[in-house]
């Protein structure tokens, strides 16, 4: 069970507790919109989302390091399927009440300190065409855009959209 600490932050494992504060963030039309997924509209997707893709390995609930208040999400996923180079991507967002603070940035820097120390070579970051908050948070982080993919598919919101890719390489330490 690893926790990451920063200055302001604490990336903990997801708990069943953190439903009705998921809930509440996961709600808010933007979020769901920026990441590709319907706003919640039930707790039960809360509790789904716990037991299933926030279970995942190295999946974080970011929370204020003074309080232990539920602000976000951030997750690496390192792909299992490449043969040479260890290679990840990252996923985050921070609840509507917390834009503008520098958290996903602060959380971002964490999860790639993590991806070092678990051999990772590259991480991929992707946002949504118009995502300037994502964006923004990409080249803080060092990410370098590669490439623009547009009319991508999103069943969950039925939408399609551009995606940009961003990556960064990691030296080996």
């Amino acid at each position: 069970m690893t926790i990451i600490d920063t200055p302001r932050l604490r990336l903990r494992p997801w708990s069943d507790s953190d439903a009705p504060a998921l809930f509440e963030f996961a709600r808010h039309p933007r979020i769901g919109m920026l990441c590709g997924w319907k706003p919640y509209e039930h707790i039960d997707e809360a509790h789904e989302a716990l037991s299933t893709f926030l279970a995942a390995p190295d999946s974080y609930a970011v929370t204020l390091a003074s309080t232990g208040e539920l602000i976000g999400s951030i997750a690496l996923r390192i792909d299992t399927d490449t043969t040479e180079d260890t290679i990840a991507d990252i996923g985050y967002w921070i609840g509507a009440p917390y834009w503008g603070n520098g958290y996903a940035t602060e959380a971002g820097r964490a999860i790639i300190d993590r991806a070092r120390e678990l051999g990772v070579s590259t991480i991929i970051l992707k946002y949504f065409d118009g995502n300037d908050a994502s964006r923004r948070v990409s080249e803080k982080l060092g990410f370098t855009w590669q490439s623009r993919e547009e009319d991508v598919e999103y069943p969950p919101i039925g939408k399609r959209l551009t995606v940009h890719r961003t990556e960064l390489a990691l030296a080996a330490r």
